[in-house]
């Protein structure tokens, strides 16, 4: 643990003080974050990156010997900039890139900034210090035991071109990968900050969830397995195939796959079999599911701890409850959420393109264990297309240069092979004949049945005994509901939405699942909701026109099981024209853009191929260049820019004549969000959130109350919001959190009520 001595002890200057009064030298700090910095560094599997990682430890505290800080540690002075000296430190010796890295250890990684800033930015904070505004600190240079730690002779430059920003100009290319270099270390130095903190603060280091190695987890995983072999019926010897293909290409050389398998074909465990199979094969360290939803996150991590046990999975995602505090192992995996160090991660798109981006210190922490990795996209058509190019591009650096592979896994598999293949990156698919897979899981005949109103579909969808309806809009969704309901008059009719909290959802859904299980009649009508993550199987399936991805995950509710033949297992695509006024509903943007690319592939109507693998083909080429934009910039894919920003610097003079290329750190980290329409939570009251509630209220709420109340929560947007507060329905906790006050605007068959229109509540 190094050097913990009282206050009244002889020392060098303190860098912690804990509540029982003992105190950690700076020194002491400085050398434990160095060694485990260039620790965490070496395993990303870069050569060169630990000696970065570690003058980074080495420097990042070096503020902390001015008499500024030591009154702050010691006696509650006021606070002092204490990030900023080690950086300095770092850029006068030419070493400009772990500046960054040292100046946003506390705040974040900064842009660079331009000549003259004097606030924020590393610009601005090394005019700062070259100017002599900063609290001395030189009782750094007295400090006998830092002798050897702050030698920076073992640096080699990696990418860098060179230390000192003089010389020859990198390309753009490879600027992009030096602002991931940068992002990697500031992970690495973070995530050493804050266990080191936290081991002298708390007396003891954390508790790893698992020292189980991947070998053994996939041990576990074939034991599963053989329960599988021989297969008994046709489709599980089609899913055997699918698992036996994942086993036999686990050994291939890492990089980029696919694994295209239709619903029904065993995905969830055959994926699982390749990633560990392959992490074994090359000595990768965890794997990580993204998944598009929570709701199939919740499904697919119940798998993988039947399987594998507890201990190995951290479910990372918003609804996720890790248990109390008091709960030693509850406790050991919400701090490994921090930043997953734990074998198997199964989380959000948001959670790891938006770590990957972030520039905040919270979320970076994760990014160095990202690195040698299998990432598994799950359902990997979702991702936004106006980020999809940003996407791609950390994903093939955490390929060539920190060997990660990576398997795109969907039924309708998106047309990406040409962005990799750009740097050398051949696509390859697991499945050794994926057509043959597609037209043996065939469940469904597909029908255009063009425009119809909401009153003539509703009537269609009361003459079905079981049948599912998915539409695009929230406020259509409530109309054809209510009058399908009225057609049948028999409480069959069920509406399921985003307004409606995930429990309650939970709740409609296990009704739902038992009348399908035992014959009842039951008519459903929802959202995309329903879409991907939820085992629903009905004998017809009607979906207002979406993206193709989305009508052929709609299809996945249809026959799912193979029961009845495909030509007699309908999926009935059209169009919506309200009744209102006869105009189609508002949708989403995202949601239009895809319809028009959709569209020209069901004209003519009647039945359309729109699951084979030519017409997903066609259809992810068009999406992606269906705003004209075929250049190599890929402007189309990456809307705001963030390729381009981590791409170009611009040279900045500091004060003393040196210059710094001028990252955008922090713009690219505020712009990269994958889910851009901001909401706020409003909490349904419920008897089972009683206490949390009111703990709420009273300021005292911990980690396990907000993950339970996450369950009754519903997110709606600002405008909504105003709706709700504009009649006093809402009682505001902070910015962001509500507590619904006025429970006759929350429906046990719609949910949440949130359009006001002349004193009456109605649904959007």
């Amino acid at each position: 643990m190094g050097e913990i001595l009282g206050q009244d002890a002889v020392m060098g200057p303190v860098a912690h003080v804990r509540k029982d009064g003992c105190c950690e030298s700076v020194s002491t700090h400085l050398h434990e974050v160095a060694d485990m910095a260039e620790h965490f560094a070496d395993e990303t599997g870069l050569v060169g990156l630990g000696a970065y990682a570690r003058a980074a430890g080495a420097y990042h505290d070096l503020g902390k010997y001015s008499d500024a800080f030591q009154e702050r540690i010691l006696r509650n002075g006021p606070k002092v900039d204490h990030s900023t000296a080690g950086a300095y430190e770092l850029f006068s010796k030419g070493n400009w890139p772990l500046s960054y890295c040292i100046a946003g250890h506390h705040g974040g990684l900064p842009d660079g900034g331009v000549q003259g800033d004097i606030e924020s930015t590393l610009v601005g904070r090394l005019n700062k210090a070259a100017g002599g505004h900063l609290p001395s600190y030189e009782a750094w240079n007295s400090d006998s035991s830092l002798s050897d730690l702050l030698q920076l002779d073992t640096m080699t430059p990696i990418l860098f071109a060179q230390d000192n920003p003089h010389g020859a100009k990198p390309s753009e290319l490879q600027y992009f990968s030096i602002a991931f270099i940068i992002r990697m270390i500031f992970s690495c130095l973070v995530d050493a900050d804050f266990l080191c903190t936290e081991r002298f603060m708390a007396d003891s280091a954390r508790s790893h969830p698992s020292e189980e190695s991947m070998n053994v987890l996939l041990g576990r995983l074939e034991g599963k397995l053989k329960g599988f072999y021989p297969p008994k019926g046709e489709l599980n010897r089609i899913r055997c195939g699918v698992l036996d293909d994942c086993r036999n290409r686990a050994k291939d050389a890492p990089g980029v796959f696919t694994l295209t398998v239709p619903t029904g074909g065993g995905k969830t465990l055959s994926v699982m079999r390749f990633a560990l199979g392959h992490a074994v094969e090359h000595d990768m360290r965890r794997v990580i599911v993204a998944e598009p939803y929570t709701s199939i996150i919740e499904q697919n991590a119940e798998v993988y701890r039947g399987v594998f046990g507890e201990d190995n999975v951290l479910e990372h995602q918003s609804n996720h409850e890790f248990g109390d505090d008091d709960d030693p192992k509850a406790r050991t995996m919400r701090l490994a959420s921090e930043n997953w160090d734990v074998p198997l991660v199964v989380t959000t798109n948001v959670q790891l393109f938006e770590s990957i981006f972030s520039s905040k210190t919270s979320r970076a922490r994760k990014l160095h264990n990202i690195a040698r990795s299998v990432i598994v996209l799950d359902e990997a058509q979702m991702l936004p297309v106006k980020y999809l190019y940003p996407c791609i591009r950390v994903l093939i650096e955490l390929i060539r240069n920190y060997g990660c592979s990576v398997v795109l896994c969907t039924a309708t598999q998106p047309s990406l092979n040409r962005y990799f293949e750009e740097w050398g990156l051949s696509v390859r698919e697991i499945v050794h004949d994926e057509k043959s897979l597609s037209q043996a899981l065939e469940r469904v005949t597909y029908q255009n049945i063009g425009c119809i109103s909401d009153s003539d579909l509703a009537e269609r969808l009361s003459k079905h005994r079981q049948v599912l309806c998915i539409v695009n809009s929230r406020k259509q969704a409530r109309n054809l509901y209510e009058e399908t309901a009225a057609f049948c008059g028999d409480g069959s009719t069920f509406h399921l939405t985003t307004f409606m909290h995930p429990a309650h959802r939970q709740h409609v859904l296990a009704v739902i699942r038992h009348r399908l299980q035992v014959g009842e009649p039951c008519r459903v009508v929802a959202t995309s909701l329903v879409e991907a993550g939820v085992d629903l199987d009905f004998p017809t399936v009607f979906r207002a026109l979406a993206g193709l991805d989305s009508i052929v995950q709609a299809a996945g509710r249809c026959n799912r099981e193979g029961k009845n033949p495909a030509s007699e297992s309908f999926v009935q695509v059209f169009e919506s024209i309200s009744d209102e006024d006869g105009s189609r509903y508002r949708i989403p943007s995202e949601v239009t853009h895809r319809i028009g690319v959709v569209r020209p592939l069901l004209e003519g109507g009647g039945e359309a191929m729109l699951d084979s693998l030519e017409t997903i083909q066609i259809y992810y080429d068009r999406l992606y260049t269906y705003r004209g934009d075929q250049s190599r910039d890929h402007r189309a894919l990456d809307e705001k820019g963030i390729v381009k920003s981590m791409s170009k610097v611009s040279f900045q003079k500091v004060n003393d004549g040196q210059r710094l290329p001028s990252f955008s750190f922090a713009k690219v980290g505020s712009e990269f969000q994958l889910i851009e329409s901001p909401t706020k939570d409003v909490i349904v009251p419920s008897d089972k959130v009683t206490e949390e509630i009111d703990a709420l209220r009273e300021g005292f709420a911990t980690r396990q109350d907000m993950r339970k109340l996450g369950r009754y929560t519903v997110h709606v947007y600002q405008n909504d919001l105003e709706r709700l507060n504009g009649i006093g329905a809402l009682i505001c906790i902070e910015d962001g959190l509500y507590v619904l006050d006025d429970m006759k605007l929350y429906d046990e068959k719609l949910g949440l009520n949130i359009a006001i229109s002349g004193g009456n509540a109605e649904f959007f």
